[in-house]
């Protein structure tokens, strides 16, 4: 029975959102499987790391807070709501110690709705990472031009990701996508996202949607899931700034439970 590792970034910002999606894992949670959770700390505040650290106690879990150079992405394109902790996940295999070869990484808008086990034994041994591909610009191949990616390869999207992090240092993936973002700051439009697909199209593994039911995916007719991970994609779909997305009841539940639980 392994541990499992769970990797997000966040700041002062988006800390409360993170809470939420940490209870909802592991509230989640079947198996025994043991949890640490790395926090990549942009200089949170000692108020949100209490009740991140809280939230993690509750199920009994460990959180660990890694230290990242604020410096390390200055200068790259940041847009909308993608602030630069976008970057970070850049820099797990950097940031984690070498004994730690398999991460799954989740960004802060999301709920989880199933045990996140299944999703941590997906074999990665033969991939960088392991992901869903994105519900717009991956179904419509709107990136594929820009960053060369051959149309018979997929563009996933990069808020749920299982990181194969031995492969990476291996190959030094962490320095190529830096190198990509240098040299292509113009074509990139999706800050990490975009040159994460670039350097890796050929060489990741495609989860099923329900581990990152995407906002545009509600709108598809044809998919009628029942989502393990909904992700808030778009930044007029964040349940707390739009009334619109039809599963945003799911964020407020866990909402409550974490102010309950920090009486806030």
């Amino acid at each position: 029975m392994g541990t499992i590792h769970i990797v997000t970034a966040v700041n002062d910002g988006f800390a409360i959102h993170l809470a939420v999606m940490l209870y909802s894992l592991f509230e989640n949670k079947v198996s025994k499987n043991p949890v640490i959770v790395h926090v990549i700390d942009s200089q949170v505040s000692g108020e949100n790391k209490s009740i991140l650290t809280k939230t993690v106690k509750r199920f009994h879990a460990q959180i660990k807070y890694v230290t990242i150079d604020p410096t390390l992405y200055d200068g790259f394109l940041v847009r909308d709501h993608l602030t630069q902790e976008t970057y970070h996940r850049i820099s797990i295999p950097d940031l984690l110690d070498k004994e730690v070869e398999k991460v799954i990484y989740l960004d802060s808008d999301i709920v989880i709705k199933k045990d996140i086990t299944p999703l941590w034994n997906t074999k990665v041994d033969q991939y960088y990472l392991a992901a869903v591909m994105d519900s717009w610009q991956g179904l419509n191949k709107l990136r594929h031009a820009d960053l060369a990616i051959p149309d018979d390869c997929d563009y996933f999207n990069a808020g749920v990701l299982v990181m194969n992090l031995k492969k990476w240092r291996e190959h030094n993936i962490t320095k190529k996508i830096m190198d990509y973002m240098k040299k292509n700051q113009g074509i990139i439009r999706y800050p990490s996202q975009d040159p994460m697909n670039a350097i890796l199209h050929d060489n990741w593994l495609q989860l099923d949607t329900k581990w990152n039911y995407q906002s545009k995916h509600l709108y598809k007719s044809n998919l009628r899931i029942d989502p393990a991970i909904i992700h808030y994609t778009g930044e007029d779909s964040k349940p707390w700034l739009s009334k619109k997305h039809p599963l945003r009841e799911e964020y407020f539940k866990y909402l409550k439970k974490v102010k309950k639980l920090n009486s806030l």
